[in-house]
């Protein structure tokens, strides 16, 4: 897959831009993002963290305890401040600007790390953060170790028989549904599993409509475990009028996710495509990754 020069610098060059801290110097870490917190835990660091966001949810015995900063894009100041730290990884979505420039102002040495749709930046990811926290070794370590897993799914991937047509549910709300488009985190892996995106005539994630759901007659339907809830279960779901006269309804080819798994792009991308490619190609035989520790 060739990359663009942004997407290039993220998978390998991108952790030069920002000064290296030492762990003795990152003894007061805050994350705001949820696959930087599985970094730094997988690179050893849980010790020194000491607050993390709302869509920092794994590992869970790590973060449940910890104080929370709010939610990714709505962060406080004087929320992060109040936890004394001295490094703060966040994700380019995080903010207000103002906010972070704030922190900078007090003395918080801020590291910003870019969201970038495309499996092979999760390298860069990886790499940004192991430099932030001085561990420039274990963060190669693990790069490596996702490139060949990504590698050995793509292989899994390549000797599929079909190409199911899939559609991607964001969300629900009275009826409507929000499916991801091309240019997302969604369209990005449920296409590296081996399904083709039925909205990638769009970017982003939008609203569809039942019309244009019916004549899509998605194969397959993925949507997140909190929808699927809210709706009541497979039987809410299949009752949607988008959906009912759908492929993927006719043979009860629907899927809830754990979104930060499947969606977060962070180290554990490519056991998430293998999962994924396992609910696109249930009649293949795809076989388990090699264990991480991360996972």
């Amino acid at each position: 897959m060739m990359l663009s020069r942004r997407q290039a610098l993220a998978a390998g060059g991108l952790a030069a831009l920002f000064p290296m801290v030492s762990s003795a110097a990152a003894e007061r870490l805050v994350v705001a993002g949820g696959a930087l917190t599985e970094i730094a835990v997988a690179l050893g660091h849980a010790r020194y963290l000491a607050g993390v966001d709302e869509t920092s949810l794994y590992p869970p015995a790590v973060v449940a305890p910890l104080p929370k900063i709010g939610y990714l894009r709505t962060l406080s100041a004087e929320g992060i401040l109040s936890l004394a730290p001295s490094l703060l990884l966040a994700s380019d979505q995080a903010g207000p600007p103002a906010v972070l420039a704030q922190l900078r102002g007090a003395g918080v040495n801020v590291v910003t790390v870019p969201e970038i749709h495309a499996a092979e930046a999760v390298e860069g990811k990886i790499r940004t953060v192991a430099a932030a926290l001085g561990d420039e070794a274990g963060g190669g370590r693990m790069a490596a170790s996702v490139r060949a897993d990504l590698a050995a799914v793509d292989r899994m991937v390549a000797d599929r028989k079909q190409t199911p047509r899939v559609l991607f549910i964001m969300s629900t709300s009275n009826g409507r549904v929000m499916a991801a488009g091309r240019d997302t985190a969604a369209d990005l892996m449920l296409t590296r599993a081996g399904g083709r995106n039925v909205m990638a005539g769009y970017a982003g994630y939008k609203p569809a409509t039942p019309e244009a759901i019916l004549a899509a007659d998605p194969d397959v339907v993925l949507l997140p475990q909190h929808s699927l809830m809210a709706l009541g279960g497979m039987t809410g779901v299949a009752s949607l009028p988008a959906l009912a006269g759908t492929a993927a309804v006719r043979h009860k080819h629907i899927h809830a996710l754990d979104m930060l798994y499947m969606l977060g792009l962070g180290p554990r991308i490519a056991h998430a495509v293998r999962d994924m490619a396992v609910m696109l190609h249930p009649g293949m035989a795809l076989p388990a990754l090699p264990p991480r520790s991360w996972t």
